[in-house]
């Protein structure tokens, strides 16, 4: 118990891991270069921020308890703010007892608590994603409970809830996606029970709290399903063999992900799903391990996949704190292409030039669904001098060339591509970018030019960011749900 405090803290002393007090009130950034007169509106993001407070200590990342924080871009500033996720989590740890449900720490239920509820109750450290659903920004994690922000203040509103669908428990993906032409949110969700496991699609109205299940796939091993593919009729599922039987997850307190297993012997599956009938193809690959899906696109018949491939499961081990604090994990997948043709059961896998990254964007709204050219991410990983390098990468998918800009100095995570109004180009446009430096306990967010990656122009804040997941850009003409 004390060295896995000890590793907790270590970690929290660490770039790319510290984390400044919070800062409630809006404060103004150190603006060098140029801010585009077009880019206005507001950087939200959720991390993980805090691995160890009174007797309860994190042993995974992705049980770190959550900050949401923001960068505000206007016409002539651009403002920083932060304040650490109110949850019914973090107040069970302060009150010195964690209950619910994590990912991989274990949880203190009672004997008596596990046999009267055998399935954990989830947790609502919403440490993953930030996402506008119709009036709402929404704060995500893998998880059963999805929390309401208050873009303003940065304060909790409560469980975003949802009405009776048959889904009430079900672990949803922090990865939703958008179809922008049905004014839809389409996500997953998986139930566990002793009789197997069910991965249903979703779907809901921008504004509304009804969810509709388009259709489920039923299957004895569920595999850990982090993200998905999405085309205008199909939803593409990636069955990696990191897998659970879900009869073992009954009646334990261990962490969520440490019932999995892998199995290479197993294989990949693709499942594809038809977004009308409810209907599923599977196909089949060698095994690989895969956090984020890039994109999905329909060609000619086949379905496409490009996502970004572990060869094995060993990353999951990697992001356990103990491993963190003795050495930064190596964040650096490669591209590949899944093609998955009608009546033939094997698909097709290919690489996509020899970048490696992860926390993949692309253009979002105009690509998403449909081919493409370019994706960005952050490439993050161990150098062999023993420092860590990072950089914010470009790659085009169909020549397979890549380029990438790094200042030396910070610690880069997941890029949002921002459109430039009236831009023609896919990469016309900016990527916004924080990182925390290796060298002073600051932060910055880095604007660049998506399409040469020089550096535009960079805000700094006398903040220490943890490096995290997952956010979104909300446009000043977005905000309150406009279109």
């Amino acid at each position: 118990m004390q060295q896995t405090q000890r590793r907790s803290r270590e970690l929290e002393s660490i770039a790319p891991f510290r984390r400044s007090p919070d800062v409630p009130e809006r404060c103004d950034a150190d603006v060098t270069g140029t801010v585009p007169s077009w880019l206005q509106g507001d950087l939200l993001r959720t991390c993980p921020a805090v691995f160890a407070q009174g007797s309860w200590q994190a042993q995974h990342w992705f049980d770190g308890l959550g900050q949401i924080y923001a960068f505000r871009i206007g016409a002539s500033t651009v403002r920083f703010q932060s304040r650490l996720l109110d949850s019914e989590a973090a107040r069970e740890i302060a009150g010195g007892r964690a209950k619910l449900s994590s990912f991989g720490t274990p949880t203190e239920r009672t004997a008596w608590q596990r046999l009267l509820q055998p399935v954990q109750r989830s947790t609502d450290n919403t440490n993953v994603n930030i996402v506008q659903m119709g009036d709402e920004v929404v704060a995500l994690t893998e998880g059963a409970r999805q929390l309401r922000i208050d873009a303003a203040s940065l304060r909790s509103l409560g469980v975003r809830p949802y009405g009776p669908d048959g889904l009430g428990g079900n672990v949803m993906s922090a990865h939703p996606h958008r179809d922008f032409a049905r004014r839809k949110v389409v996500n997953l969700a998986t139930s566990f029970g002793a009789g197997g496991g069910v991965v249903s699609v979703y779907e809901h109205d921008d504004r509304t709290h009804v969810r509709r299940v388009v259709g489920s796939w039923r299957t004895d091993r569920v595999p850990y399903l982090h993200s998905f593919g999405l085309t205008p009729t199909r939803a593409v599922l990636l069955a990696h063999p990191f897998a659970v039987r879900p009869r073992d997850m009954l009646w334990s307190n261990r962490g969520y992900i440490d019932h999995f297993e892998w199995r290479p012997q197993d294989g990949t599956r693709l499942i594809v799903m038809d977004r009308g009938s409810g209907a599923t193809t599977e196909h089949e690959a060698d095994a690989m391990f895969v956090f984020h899906t890039v994109n999905a696109f329909e060609r000619d018949g086949e379905t496409v996949l490009d996502a970004l491939a572990y060869p094995d499961a060993t990353i999951m081990e990697d992001l356990r704190v103990a491993r963190m604090a003795e050495r930064l994990p190596d964040l650096r997948p490669k591209l590949v292409r899944i093609t998955m043709r009608p009546g033939r059961p094997r698909a097709d896998v290919q690489m996509l030039g020899d970048a490696a990254f992860e926390f993949p964007c692309i253009h979002y709204r105009r690509s998403s669904g449909s081919d493409y050219r370019y994706t960005w991410g952050a490439a993050d990983g161990p150098r062999d001098d023993d420092g860590y390098a990072s950089s914010i990468v470009k790659v085009d998918v169909r020549s397979g060339q890549s380029c990438a800009f790094s200042d030396g100095e910070r610690i880069y995570g997941e890029p949002v591509f921002v459109a430039r109004p009236g831009g023609v180009d896919e990469d016309d446009g900016v990527l916004l970018t924080v990182g925390c430096s290796q060298r002073t306990t600051g932060s910055a967010l880095s604007i660049l030019d998506a399409r040469d990656m020089t550096l535009l122009a960079r805000a700094d804040v006398p903040a220490s960011i943890p490096l995290g997941f997952h956010g979104s850009f909300i446009g000043e003409r977005e905000q309150g749900g406009r279109p």
